[in-house]
């Protein structure tokens, strides 16, 4: 490779590592509003780092979803329904980072939900962001 394409790839990998570095999570556009979805959404997560070792701590949530998503069975009938939210994390390194998390919340049979029925479905990528 020619010694300027390298310096080109160094300096376009120092940029883009820059511009990410530069994320908020105060920028994150909020969907719906639910403090309590939140709240329970920041329990959940806690207690998965907690339970898995993962090296972070999650202090703030935005649910980024403009309403739930429902889950049918094969029959139709309506089973659960779904929401995504951003979390803030702080790292053991002192390093902070936002995590996409997605939550379900069961129905019981007579079609009503409850927070007792939110869990924590999975999480998808983190990316590092500025400390707030």
């Amino acid at each position: 490779m020619p010694r300027y394409l390298f310096i080109l790839f160094l300096l376009l990998l120092s940029v883009t590592s820059f511009a990410q570095n530069q994320a908020r999570f105060s920028n994150i556009i909020r969907g719906m509003k639910d403090a309590d979805v939140e709240r329970e959404a920041l329990r959940l997560a806690n207690k998965k780092a907690r339970e898995y070792h993962w090296p972070e701590e999650f202090w703030k949530a935005k649910i980024i979803s403009d309403h739930w998503k429902n889950f049918y069975d094969e029959e139709g009938n309506l089973m659960a329904r779904e929401i995504h939210l951003e979390l803030y994390a702080v790292m053991n390194s002192g390093k902070c980072a936002m995590a996409d998390f997605t939550f379900r919340e069961k129905l019981h049979e007579d079609g009503k939900s409850t927070r007792v029925m939110f869990l924590y479905d999975h999480i998808g990528d983190m990316v590092n962001v500025q400390c707030e």
